[in-house]
């Protein structure tokens, strides 16, 4: 456990040279080099892109250990292409014990005929015409959670705003009334210690402790690494054991949600409506569909909560700092919002007009939809794929990979790379305009690639583009130069802390 890695890592540094770099911790090996990089430098990301400014065009991976295992991460445009086009080489690892029981039936973890079965079923309510129909929620949550905002500024002028914790205060709302139709205000989980929260809440910081307990301890790593999804089963450590008690709550919550509406169906077939779990039940009650449980409906909330409240959150929230730096492009920004809804209506009240954005407006916002692509660009949430293991010996370009090692593509080199994007440190969304973003097709992919992409990235621009709209329209975007950023990989990359702006009542 402890030579092993060294010496593979060693043994790849003198194979391929200058085509690879290595990173190598004893215990924890990569996680560690993301600790390292935030506690001296405030960037987990720091020994990327310091490698992509040095190396801008020799390197084309690097090798890493986390325990005993080695992996391999591409980061040439090219041998990306071939990692996703060889998909099927290629098995999604138990990054966490929480993510395996949450999220093992759903489409993040489903494989051959299953998978397909599940991406053309969710894939139906993520297509544009059906985009369309979930745009009177977002504006609605957006117009709550800035209302609550103006309220708190009015009391607090000097509020510092978390602009990601606000940001993700909407998505989370949006995804959940999107998948159950309802609100989740009402719907709290207790705690051993008697503490409420929501769902969404528990079921982010489950998530996020399930990766700290990880990082913290090296046993549990190991123990994990070795035992894969059935580490909390076998000889479980107390905080297994702690993680394992919520984790059955979280389930039994969703699970009642998921029961009582197909009761209620069943009931009165006319209570249908257009969210995802009507559309489940209705395939299992209506259409005698046995392939789809209650589990994997509950495993799909979930994986598309966890991938779409803390992504476009940071994307989103990312984005508003950026704004409060460049008070120029935030002008430009807010004058092309008005600039469309003022064609429709140039009488429009300034506190009206958010009211009357429509789904096509938001399709025209192009310097809104470029300082999205921009933010996603300098700080992406995800910096990689979602990690995998070879199930069968591969070369990758000139990498030969043994079954079982690691692979990841990890996408933020390229992003950060000076010989791809000039000036790249420079937050700068009119390099996207103009068709200018096709250049950058295989060197920019927030969303992954391929025929596993990331299914909501339409949606997740949508309320992007939904925010920046509000938030621009109702408040001056200052940055709080008081606080210092950092920049943290924890269950992905964002910015900490995120109280960065001030919002000045327009």
């Amino acid at each position: 456990m402890i030579l092993y890695p060294k010496i593979r890592l060693m043994q790849l540094q003198k194979k391929y040279g200058e085509s690879i770099k290595v990173v190598h911790h004893y215990g924890t090996g990569l996680l560690m080099e993301y600790k390292k990089g935030f506690q001296q430098l405030n960037d987990s990301m720091a020994f990327i892109r310091k490698m992509s400014k040095e190396n801008q065009s020799n390197v084309e991976a690097f090798a890493f250990n986390i325990g005993p295992k080695i992996g391999i991460s591409f980061v040439y445009p090219e041998l990306i292409k071939q990692v996703h086009k060889n998909h099927d080489a290629f098995q999604k690892i138990d990054v966490s014990q929480a993510v395996v029981y949450l999220f093992s039936n759903s489409l993040i973890y489903a494989t051959g005929k299953q998978w397909q079965r599940q991406r053309q079923f969710l894939g139906k309510s993520f297509h544009f015409e059906e985009i369309k129909n979930y745009l009177p929620c977002i504006k609605d949550i957006c117009i709550k959670t800035s209302n609550q905002i103006s309220e708190d500024i009015r009391i607090n002028p000097q509020k510092e705003i978390q602009v990601v914790k606000i940001c993700e205060k909407v998505t989370s709302e949006v995804v959940f009334r999107v998948f159950f139709g309802s609100t989740q205000e009402n719907i709290l989980i207790e705690r051993e210690d008697g503490q409420k929260l929501s769902i969404s809440e528990e079921l982010v910081s489950i998530v996020m402790d399930s990766f700290r307990i990880l990082q913290q301890d090296k046993l549990l790593l190991i123990k994990s690494l070795i035992l894969k999804r059935y580490s909390m089963k076998i000889f479980p450590l107390r905080e297994e054991k702690s993680l394992h008690n919520r984790l059955i709550q979280l389930k039994k919550a969703c699970e009642t949600i998921v029961l009582q509406r197909k009761k209620q169906l069943q009931l009165d077939p006319a209570l249908y409506k257009n969210n995802f779990l009507d559309l489940y039940l209705k395939e299992m009650i209506q259409n005698s569909n046995t392939q789809i449980t209650i589990d994997e409906i509950i495993a799909n909330f979930c994986g598309l909560f966890f991938a779409g409240t803390d992504t476009t959150g940071n994307m989103t929230g990312v984005a508003l700092y950026y704004l409060s730096l460049n008070p120029q492009i935030q002008k430009e920004a807010r004058e092309e919002v008005i600039q469309i809804i003022s064609k429709k209506n140039s009488n429009l009240d300034l506190k009206d007009q958010f009211n009357y954005i429509t789904f096509e407006d938001l399709s025209s916002m192009n310097l809104i939809n470029s300082i999205l692509k921009e933010s996603l660009r300098l700080i992406p949430p995800a910096i990689g794929v979602f990690p995998r293991y070879a199930n069968r010996d591969i070369k990758i370009g000139q990498f030969e990979l043994k079954k079982g090692d690691l692979v990841n593509t990890h996408f933020i080199y390229n992003q950060s790379n000076p010989s791809i994007f000039q000036n790249p440190e420079q937050f700068d969304p009119k390099r996207w305009m103009n068709g200018n973003d096709l250049q950058f097709a295989f060197s920019f992919t927030p969303f992954s690639l391929g025929p596993r992409n990331c299914i909501g990235q339409h949606l997740a621009m949508i309320e992007g583009k939904c925010m920046l709209a509000n938030f621009l329209l109702k408040y001056d975007i200052l940055p709080n130069k008081s606080q210092n950023i950092g920049l943290e990989m924890k269950i992905i990359y964002g910015l900490s802390p995120d109280n960065l702006v001030y919002f000045k009542q327009r």
